[in-house]
């Protein structure tokens, strides 16, 4: 579907400035637009919500969709994923920030910066 979840890393990346970073991630389970948060101790923690429908029943055409999927009761849990999570920054300058971390259990055991995309190969063929 081409989706992705937001990732906020406040453990230390290898890059100055990077833990102030808003990143995106397609490695994580939802894929729905949600937030998850790898914390200073290296755990992995996704926000879980309900949904509600709060759009309004008297709006035409596609505003008639506006806030059917409003979330609701939003709390902070543990994710327990085992597996390699990749995110990545693109700044306005379409500066290209990724990083790739392994988790076992939900805890950061590895975390490395990924170099740029260079969009040439080198002259190799």
């Amino acid at each position: 579907m081409g989706m992705y979840d937001y990732l906020k890393c406040k453990y230390a990346l290898p890059l100055e400035g990077a833990n102030d970073l808003e990143f995106q991630t397609k490695d994580t389970h939802a894929q729905m637009l949600d937030n998850y948060e790898i914390r200073e101790d290296g755990s992995l923690w996704h926000e879980e919500y309900d949904t509600e429908d709060r759009s309004d029943p008297t709006a035409e055409g596609l505003l008639r969709f506006v806030g059917c999927m409003t979330r609701i009761n939003q709390h902070w849990v543990r994710d327990r994923m085992t597996g390699e999570i990749r995110f990545y920054h693109i700044g306005e300058d379409d500066t290209w920030v990724e990083f790739s971390s392994y988790l076992i259990n939900g805890e950061v055991v590895e975390l490395v910066q990924i170099e740029p995309p260079t969009g040439d190969n080198d002259g190799e063929a």
